[in-house]
């Protein structure tokens, strides 16, 4: 019976260590501000831009959630435009109203991941099977969390 809690405790322990790493089981990062630009294979997930102040996040939804909860009117304009968002294949930069965007319209836990071409973000929604591709506005008018 204390080998069933012991096996249990460690278990719930490594558990907890692997949600405070700080990246997704599908190695996106968690959604968060960020005191600077992400690099590595961070960028591919991140939006950076500027509102009274330069903003960096880890991840798309999260800013456009920052941007459609926090910001004033003449913010969001700012952020919207100034925001650079990455090409989830190539890795070049974006302006944020020129990019499409894909996301799981079923687990708003799966990260945005944007593309600089409808085709580039159709491929990938082929690839995966489902999801939803839209431009800024369509992503700017959506509830997420």
């Amino acid at each position: 019976m204390v080998r069933k809690h012991i096996i249990t405790s460690l278990f719930l322990i490594v558990f907890s260590l692997m949600g405070l790493s700080g990246v997704k089981s599908n190695d996106a990062p968690f959604c968060r501000r960020l005191d600077e630009k992400a690099t590595g294979d961070m960028a591919k997930y991140s939006l950076h831009g500027d509102a009274n102040g330069p903003l960096y996040f880890s991840g798309i939804s999260c800013a456009i959630t920052h941007r459609n909860k926090v910001l004033c009117a003449m913010e969001m304009v700012s952020f919207d435009t100034t925001a650079r968002v990455f090409d989830y294949y190539n890795g070049e930069e974006i302006a944020i109203s020129k990019a499409y965007f894909w996301l799981d319209e079923k687990d708003n836990e799966t990260p945005i991941v944007a593309f600089g071409s409808q085709a580039s973000a159709d491929k990938y929604k082929a690839d995966k099977g489902y999801g939803v591709i839209l431009d800024y506005t369509g992503l700017t008018d959506r509830e997420l969390n």
